[in-house]
């Protein structure tokens, strides 16, 4: 992933908890939800990138 989508902390910290919530409950938006928290206008993510971002979340901050 780009480092670029961390550049506001408190965001991303809090994008990772209700992404967590949301993988609790998958569905087929899973991975372009993950692509809308984490990303921005300067940044905008693919939903391919959202589900490298929920794998690593799984893996990290909210395993299953």
């Amino acid at each position: 992933m780009d480092p670029k989508i961390v550049q506001d902390e408190e965001k991303s910290i809090d994008a990772g908890r209700n992404q967590c919530a949301s993988l609790a409950n998958p569905n087929d938006k899973i991975d372009w939800l993950a692509a809308q928290r984490f990303g921005n206008d300067t940044l905008p993510l693919t939903d391919a990138q959202g589900k490298a971002l929920n794998a690593a979340l799984r893996k990290t901050l909210c395993p299953a």
